[in-house]
């Protein structure tokens, strides 16, 4: 994939992109309001690194135990946790890999953009930025891209990524440009230095059968 920058891990700059773009308050008034942040996606390697970083910042956090496309359990979420920040890094990416998307279609579709779209719904009636981590894997070569051209894609170019995995975070992407209150960041490979978890790059790649 063309022109798409590998992510480093999640670490304090992501965290401290939160308060520089909070959309519905003042930075006067962010400064008068202790953190609060509701997480979903706990048992993903995005969602437990924000968790760990926010242990390290010092910022007070709970994850959500609702699920995304239910809407009146999150907002038993919000009644019960009161946050200032809503991240949501939950979603169906396939185990052992993406794979797994294209046989179980519409499990993607429910959580990726049902589910999404109701968190940002949500978020938008009690007036909270929503931070969605989205993916960056939504584009491929093509004849206006080739692939050692060095011409890229832009952040507004139409996704063209065909997988089912893919058209469902292109869609709820597009969908949630809607959403003033939505700060949506493309994390493009799960690379790091940590190779014990299942959903590295690493261990998604040997998960692929060989079609010869």
């Amino acid at each position: 994939m063309p022109d798409v920058e590998r992510n480093p891990d999640i670490s304090s700059n992501h965290i401290k992109i939160l308060a520089s773009t909070q959309k519905l308050t003042s930075p006067t008034d962010l400064t008068k309001k202790k953190l609060k942040f509701l997480i979903y996606g706990k048992t993903g390697w995005i969602g437990g690194l924000l968790g760990e970083t926010c242990k390290k910042q010092g910022i007070e956090f709970e994850y959500g135990k609702g699920r995304l496309e239910n809407e009146n359990q999150i907002e038993s979420d919000f009644q019960a946790v009161r946050p200032t920040h809503v991240l949501n890094a939950a979603g169906v990416t396939g185990r052992p890999n993406v794979d797994w998307c294209e046989s179980h279609r519409v499990e993607t579709i429910r959580t990726n953009v049902i589910g999404s779209l109701s968190l940002a719904g949500v978020c938008k009636d009690h007036g909270l930025l929503l931070v969605n981590f989205a993916t960056g894997c939504i584009f491929e070569y093509d004849n206006m891209h080739p692939e050692g051209s060095g011409i890229g894609y832009k952040e507004e170019d139409i996704p063209n990524f065909t997988d089912s995995y893919s058209k469902t975070k292109a869609m709820v992407e597009d969908l949630l440009n809607n959403y003033e209150n939505v700060c949506s960041l493309r994390v493009r490979m799960p690379i790091s230095s940590d190779l014990s978890n299942p959903q590295k790059l690493y261990h998604q790649d040997n998960a692929v059968q060989p079609s010869c």
